[in-house]
């Protein structure tokens, strides 16, 4: 998982790498236009805001009300907490989404970006686009494209692209992050809650279905 982490720090730039290729190659985003990262309050939005606010984007995340502070900190825009507010009834025509949720999210997420906007998502699954952008054999094509091709569907209808993600390593963008890292002093949130090897299981439940405040440690 993406946030659970171990004190190796591993997942951070795996973090950083997502947004990084996310917001440069899969969404293409350029100053002026506006990105809204539903879930943003997590690990992947502490690294996805700073690099979003270097293009020159405007940045709106959702989240739960606990995060709006920190959230508001690293140069969001505007914070929308879940728990009282829709952002389906109070934001829209937005250039691009990072979803960060899941198919749940889909309609939702699409009923906010203008017509030739494009929807990125972390979790939803890879569609035909990702099985061709990546090279694929037919074999996988066909099966990519038929487990997205009710996403792709209701992407069309409204005019908007869907992508899937998923990070490869690369060292040139390592080097880029650590500069946007270093220059906006980027600190990744820490959970206090210290997990131990033997209750590793807790550690994952926590991550799935606790509300962490950051990373999720767990000490050898």
């Amino acid at each position: 998982p993406a946030n659970l982490d171990f004190k190796t720090g591993a997942a951070a730039p795996l973090t950083g790498l997502t947004a990084y290729q996310g917001l440069f190659e899969e969404l293409e985003a350029k100053t002026g236009e506006t990105v809204f990262i539903t879930g943003g309050s997590g690990s992947f939005g502490q690294l996805a805001i700073p690099i979003a606010k270097s293009i020159g984007l405007t940045v709106i995340v959702s989240g739960n009300s606990a995060a709006r502070d920190r959230t508001l900190k690293l140069g969001a825009d505007q914070y929308i907490s879940f728990e009282t507010q829709n952002y389906w009834e109070l934001i829209n025509d937005v250039d691009y989404v990072i979803d960060t949720l899941g198919p749940d999210e889909f309609d939702r997420e699409l009923s906010v970006i203008k017509p030739g906007g494009r929807l990125l998502s972390l979790r939803t699954g890879p569609n035909k686009r990702f099985a061709v952008d990546h090279n694929f054999g037919f074999a996988k094509k066909q099966l990519f494209s038929l487990a997205g091709s009710k996403f792709d569907r209701k992407a069309e209808k409204k005019n908007v692209q869907y992508r899937f993600i998923f990070v490869r390593s690369d060292g040139l963008q390592l080097d880029e992050l650590s500069k946007i890292i270093e220059k906006n002093n980027i600190v990744p949130a820490v959970d206090p809650t210290v997990f131990h090897i033997d209750n590793i299981n807790d550690a994952l439940d926590f991550v799935f279905n606790g509300r962490p405040q950051g990373k999720v440690l767990i000490s050898f």
